[in-house]
């Protein structure tokens, strides 16, 4: 990692050492998402911890823009979660964002928002909306402990993030990044995931070669642990194939670990298929369908802890119906119907009726004169 930023570093030196250095440019921007995620499933208690979200955050941030290369964004957002795990208090996000970077290669350390290029079997959707989705113990995906958790802890939201990360727009999409969710504290573990993305978008726009590498740990040396606790929890989950807007078709693995010192890996793999079909102009239409590697051999397990959790479920197949609006005054509203049905370890048959809602309003005013 060092040698990359080296490199990045001297890169960006030898495409800016003539440039003239003039005022920055600065933009103050106000963002605001109010969004609302309703659950209607069986077997609830094997997938998600909570079924209903409500969340409003607003953000208040100031651009500014030193040169084509540096740039910088700094501000807050201010979120008023309503869930089922935490009460509905104010908080803060600080949001501090340095990018260094050319047409080629960024560099951005510090707030990260809006999620990776990542399919949904290995980071949830639903992360971009909640923050106690991959938060709590109670949650099935990560072990039971006597760990405890508090509504003030630090931690991501998902859709803010706080690490680095490298992107690369040379032969394809890539980036590589380290997300920091949780410090160590007496009462729980710290946890961080590092992901791996490369997208061959430049051979098509439909079948697009794709791979993803994600790790996940959950660990800490800082603090005794808490007694009943694992030392460390570790996740590796990998998906190649195809993947854009209108194809996937990605072979998954994973191996899992709930105590890594002290019990083996569960190994898992599986396939996963989407598609996204227009229909005119009215909404959008994605089919999808996960097989797992588990009928073939039923020690294996596919295991993502931040994925989409139906997609642990030997058997899952969906029709999800999507439809958008953009006006032009910076307002965009967005409906959907997440639908499914699924057979567990036990072959009993489930299904799934997910509904969201998102409005999301955009104001940018220029600070200073161009």
């Amino acid at each position: 990692m060092r040698l990359l930023f080296i490199i990045l570093f001297l890169s960006i030196l030898s495409l800016g050492g003539g440039m003239c250095y003039a005022a920055p440019e600065v933009d103050f921007q106000v963002y605001t998402s109010s969004y609302a995620y309703n659950s209607e499933n069986t077997h609830w208690e094997q997938t998600r911890t909570t079924l209903t979200y409500f969340e409003n955050f607003t953000e208040a941030v100031f651009d500014i823009k030193f040169n084509e290369f540096i740039d910088l964004r700094i501000g807050a957002s201010l979120l008023l979660p309503f869930t089922f795990e935490f009460p509905d208090n104010v908080r803060v996000f600080p949001i501090i964002t340095s990018r260094i970077g050319n047409k080629d290669v960024s560099l951005r350390i510090g707030t990260l928002t809006g999620g990776h290029n990542l399919p949904a079997t290995i980071r949830d959707p639903l992360m971009d909306m909640t923050p106690v989705v991959r938060s709590t113990n109670t949650n099935i995906l990560i072990p039971d402990s006597t760990e405890s958790y508090k509504y003030g802890d630090k931690m991501t939201h998902g859709y803010y993030e706080y690490g680095a990360s490298v992107e690369w727009f040379k032969g394809g999409k890539g980036e590589v990044y380290m997300n920091w969710q949780m410090l160590h504290t007496e009462r729980h573990r710290e946890r961080f995931d590092v992901g791996l993305i490369h997208s061959f978008d430049f051979v098509s726009d439909i079948f697009t070669p794709y791979i993803a590498l994600h790790y996940w740990h959950n660990g800490g040396h800082e603090y005794p642990l808490p007694a009943g606790t694992p030392a460390i929890t570790e996740n590796y989950v990998g998906g190649i194939g195809i993947n854009s807007k209108w194809l996937t078709i990605l072979y998954m693995a994973s191996y899992n670990f709930v105590d890594r010192d002290n019990e083996g890996a569960v190994f898992g793999h599986g396939l996963y298929m989407r598609g996204t079909i227009p229909v005119k102009n009215w909404f959008e239409i994605e089919p999808l369908v996960f097989v797992s590697g588990w009928y073939l051999n039923h020690d294996h397990i596919f295991i993502s802890v931040e994925g989409d959790p139906f997609f642990r479920m030997p058997f899952y197949a969906g029709i999800n119906i999507k439809k958008g609006f953009q006006f032009d005054n910076g307002i965009s509203l967005s409906f959907g119907f997440i639908n499914g049905v699924f057979l567990t370890e036990d072959n009993e048959v489930g299904t799934r009726f997910d509904q969201t809602i998102s409005l999301n309003f955009i104001y940018r005013i220029p600070v200073t004169k161009r």
